[in-house]
This record gives structure tokens, C-alpha cells and sequence, in this order.
């Protein structure tokens, strides 16, 4: 692995905390260089991620000379591996399938030494030699997909939806692809998808989670620009059409967020949805959307949006990152514009930003607490995080924190927001608490090597889980979670499911446990995975990777 130069190791300090005045060293620590822009970031092994940029002038070379635009980055020290690409990867999308293999689909146009990647399909398995590379399929899509967003669906695939035939400020009716495909393809044709059509011209990026429910159940809930349908991806029929969210649109350029909050069994795994940020208006003096929509689909009879505020902020391009203990970190965005380019007079030399005033500080969203008491805020950044930013939960809890390209081209000087290579990590509270020690989990399955590989489990069986933690007694849940593909502020995939914990037994230094695994597919794609122990609401040390079938 190669070492980037430029890592850095400090600590910022942030802003006001809840309890007034009183300011201690931020949460946010900068340790790092990415080398490319991160405008893509997937986790891929317990202390590895994927990065993905669009083909531009990146500091970083091939010994050929072209650009590298992918990479693997190494948490524990920052060290890189290049991975090779041909097509150029600019705003596509992302998943896994139930094996672990990691696809990348669509892209932009022609650029320097990288080929068109409208059509591109890029998938790349899992290996421990550390020398996977990239698969490339230039044709591998059905059509033309700028924008897409893509779902991992509880049969094992990869659902892929819309886009755009070209890359664009704003789609339109002449270059919209109102479709969809799987993945392994089922049809050489794309499929019409009609909610596209009526959701112009923000629709780009849609919003799509897997809803719960039954093992025999195949509905997605999907939303674009202020609308939202619960659809069945099998029968390719509208279940339900949901009232509209109040406030803004919330699709790109007018970018928010959205996140399926944690699935709890004793709650019947009740979904529930929060969207949140985006802009009233393509108009880059506009104040962002301060307002977040939260809607429960147990019932769809009776689905209804609860308003909330967002946390005190008005955000637009913000990332919601589920954390370990089941909360929400939303970050990153600007108060004022909207997603894009800035603009450079030909004439005067004069740039433009399509966004400004970064929100650097983060709030905490808690599902749990009442209505007006959801959100707060958490010590602040001093890096902006504007369009083509990024951030994911790792394993050992911390959040990882990068990019922020907002002009069309690399630019690191002599412009208000440069494109941005360092890396922040954010530690929620539990990373720092000292009333109670984080567990270590050392055993899953019986297995003890850990993070060397994935550990096998199966829906609907208990697996027995030992964890070293030194105090008399604890109090133990469990969670399941998948980090998604972050592209966009859309978090591809994410989820966190709740696990029961049954037959807690103290042991010498420890204890053990049988963790209940969800019923089916539907509750949690099949795939790669994170068990997090937690022991009073504090996260194990590590989550370790489990492939569930």
C-alpha cells in the first residue's frame, strides 16, 4: 500500500455546546489525506473503505500518468491502493449483493483518459490479499444512467432507478430516464417507471429504502422531490401513494437527506422515515430548509408526516449517518444555495458559488424521545463539507468525514472553498464516556478470529456471541448494520436493525449471549453486515462483520 503525503494529526475546536458557554475539544479530529476527492465512499472490510471521485485532475498518478480516480483507504493509517478504472464513475451509484460484491453503476461522459461510464457497470468482490481490482463493464447497464440511485434488494439484487441520459444542473423531460433494471440483469430492457415522470425536474438521486415486513413481501418505499410511493419492485405496482412532505423539494439540485430510522423487533420493526434539508428554490441566495419530515409506515392507511425542526440549522446537501447506538449524526451542507458547480465568468474572471455558508456543526437526531426534543447540537468543525461531500459510520463507531468539491475541476487555492483532501473523524459520545467500558466482542459463532472474514450467520437463528468487558453486571442489545454506498447525501442502503439478546451469562472477565438474528431478508438485505454489541446503550469497540443468509 502506498502512503499519501499531508497526514495530519490535530484536534479543532468547535462551537457552542448545549450547556452554554462551556467549550472543550471538538469531536471532529482531522488525520489524513484521501489523495482523490471523495465524492463517492463505501465501506468494505473493518478497516477499509472505497473511494470514488469522477475522472479530473487529481494530484495522484498511475505510473502511465492518467489520474487515479478510485482507491482503497486504509483507516488505521491512512496507506492507499490504487484500483484501476477505465470509465468515468462522476455521480454514480452503489450496493452490494448477497455475496459481498460491491457494484458501481452509470456515470458521465467522455473525460481525459477515461471513456463515457453512462452505461458502466464496475463490480468488485471481496478478497483478503489485498490485490482485488475493479471489474469493468462498459455496456452492463441498459441505458444512459447520470444520477441513479440504487438498493439491495432481500432476493439478493441490485435494484438500480433512474438518472439522467446526460449530466445536467437540472434534469428535464428530453434527457430524464424514467426506468429501471436489476442486477444480475433479469431483462436486456429497461423498465418505465411513471413516479419519475411526475416528480420532474428534482428527481435525480431518488431516495429508496426496503421496506420490512414479511418474508413473501417486495415493496420499496421511494421518494423524489416532495412525493413519496410505497412500491412493489415485483409486481411493478404502486401499493400506496403517500401525502406529499411539507416544506421544500428535497431531491438534487435542491439536495436533503433521508434516512430509515432503526428497526426495532419489540416495535414490530416499525418503519419509519426522516427527510430532512433541501431548498424551496434553485436559487443559489436562498436559505436552505430548516424542517424535517418524519413518517411511519406501519400503517399506510394512515401515513401522515410529523414536522420537526431541523436541529436549529437550515441545511441543504447535509449527510444522516446512523451511528452505533442507533442515533443519527446529520452533518456536513450549507446553509444558503443549492447543490452544483460554481460558476466562472469568462469575461471578468468572477467565480460564483451555487452554495455557501457551511454548516459546520453537526446535531444528534435521538428516534426514541418525544416530539421537540429529538435534536442536539454537537461540538462543530472547521472544515467546509459542501457539495461532493461525504461521511459513513466505521466500525470502531467513529464517523468518517471527507471531500467537498464544489468547482468542476481540482482547485486547492485562490478559490473560497477548494476541493478538499483531508480526512475528519467524528467521535460520538460513547467513543470518549468514561462512566461505563465498551465492550470487546471476541467471539461470534464460535468463531474467535474476527474481522479476517466475514462470519457466517442465518435469519431466524440465535447466534452465540462472548465479550470481554470487566464489570459486575450489563445491560445488553444488539444491532445489525450496513453502512450504505454515500454518494450525494444519499446513504444507499443504510439500516440498522435492532437484535434481541437472550441467555446472558457472566463469565470470567466477560459474558455471554445468544443474539437473536432478524426473521428474513426483508428486514436486513442479505450480505455483509456489522454485529455491534452495546452494554447500556455504550457500542462494543469494534463491530464485526457477519454475512447473513
Amino acid at each position: 500500500m502506498a502512503s499519501l503525503a499531508g497526514v495530519s494529526s490535530i484536534s479543532i475546536r468547535g462551537g457552542p455546546l448545549e450547556g452554554g458557554d462551556v467549550r472543550k475539544v471538538s469531536p471532529f479530529v482531522v488525520n489524513g489525506n484521501t489523495g482523490i476527492a471523495a465524492m463517492h465512499v463505501v465501506v468494505t472490510e473493518p478497516t477499509k473503505l472505497i473511494i470514488i471521485d469522477k475522472a479530473q485532475d487529481e494530484p495522484v498518478r498511475y505510473p502511465s500518468g492518467k489520474a487515479v480516480i478510485s482507491l482503497e483507504y486504509e483507516i488505521t493509517d491512512g496507506t492507499t491502493r490504487f484500483l484501476e478504472l477505465n470509465t468515468n464513475t462522476f455521480c454514480s451509484a452503489g450496493g452490494f449483493l448477497a455475496d459481498g460484491t460491491l457494484v458501481n453503476t452509470g456515470g458521465a461522459e467522455l473525460s481525459g483518459k477515461y471513456n463515457e461510464g453512462f452505461q458502466s457497470l464496475r463490480t468488485i468482490k471481496p478478497c483478503q490479499d489485498g490485490k482485488c481490482q475493479w471489474t469493468e463493464d462498459p455496456k452492463g447497464l441498459t441505458s444512459h444512467r447520470w444520477y441513479p440511485s440504487a438498493v439491495s434488494l432481500s432476493d439478493g439484487r441490485l435494484f438500480i432507478l433512474g438518472g439522467s441520459n446526460q449530466s445536467t444542473a437540472i434534469n428535464s423531460e428530453t434527457i430524464n430516464n424514467p426506468t429501471y433494471e436489476f442486477y444480475p440483469k433479469t431483462d436486456p430492457n429497461p423498465v418505465h417507471f411513471q413516479f419519475l415522470v411526475d416528480t420532474l425536474p428534482f428527481n435525480l438521486y431518488p431516495s429508496i429504502h426496503l421496506m420490512p415486513g414479511p418474508a413473501n413481501q417486495t415493496q420499496l418505499f421511494i421518494f423524489a422531490n416532495r412525493d413519496s410511493i410505497i412500491w412493489d419492485w415485483k409486481t411493478n405496482t404502486i401499493v400506496k401513494k403517500l401525502p406529499q412532505i411539507p416544506g421544500a423539494p428535497r431531491s438534487y439540485p435542491l439536495t436533503g437527506t433521508s434516512v430509515m430510522l432503526p428497526l426495532d423487533p419489540d416495535d414490530n420493526y416499525r418503519p419509519q422515515v426522516i427527510i430532512c434539508g433541501g431548498n424551496e428554490k434553485r436559487d443559489r441566495t436562498n436559505l436552505a430548509d430548516d424542517s424535517c419530515g418524519r413518517i411511519d409506515l406501519s400503517n399506510l392507511d394512515k401515513a401522515a408526516w410529523e414536522m420537526d425542526n431541523f436541529g436549529g440549522f437550515g441545511r441543504v446537501m447535509p449527510d444522516g449517518v446512523i451511528l452505533a447506538d442507533g442515533k443519527t449524526l446529520f452533518l456536513n451542507g450549507a446553509g444558503r444555495g443549492i447543490a452544483g458547480y460554481n460558476s466562472k465568468d469568462k469575461k471578468t474572471g468572477v467565480v460564483t458559488q451555487q452554495a455557501d455558508q457551511p454548516v459546520l456543526t453537526p446535531v444528534l437526531y435521538d428516534f426514541r424521545k418525544p416530539l421537540g426534543q429529538r435534536f442536539s447540537t454537537q461540538g462543530a468543525s472547521e472544515i467546509p463539507r459542501l457539495y461532493h461531500s461525504v461521511a459513513t459510520l466505521i466500525p470502531d463507531g467513529r464517523v468518517f468525514v471527507a471531500g467537498s468539491s464544489p468547482q468542476a475541476n481540482v482547485v486547492t487555492n485562490n478559490t473560497e472553498f477548494p476541493t478538499e483532501f483531508r480526512v475528519e473523524y467524528f467521535s460520538p459520545s460513547y467513543v470518549s464516556q468514561t462512566k461505563s467500558p465498551r465492550p470487546t466482542i471476541t467471539s461470534v459463532a464460535g468463531q474467535t478470529n474476527l474481522n479476517k472474514g466475514a462470519v457466517r450467520v442465518s435469519y431466524n437463528s440465535k447466534v452465540s456471541v462472548t465479550v470481554k468487558l470487566n464489570v459486575p453486571s450489563g445491560v445488553f442489545t444488539a444491532a445489525l448494520m450496513h453502512y450504505g454506498f454515500v454518494t450525494h447525501s444519499t446513504h444507499m442502503s443504510q439500516r440498522y436493525v435492532i437484535c434481541k439478546v437472550e441467555n446472558v451469562k457472566a463469565t470470567s472477565g466477560g459474558f455471554t449471549m445468544d443474539v437473536l438474528m432478524p426473521p428474513n431478508p426483508n428486514i436486513i438485505a442479505p450480505g455483509v453486515n456489522y454485529l455491534s454489541i452495546n452494554n447500556r446503550g455504550i457500542p462494543a469497540i469494534s463491530a464485526i462483520q457477519v454475512l447473513i443468509s
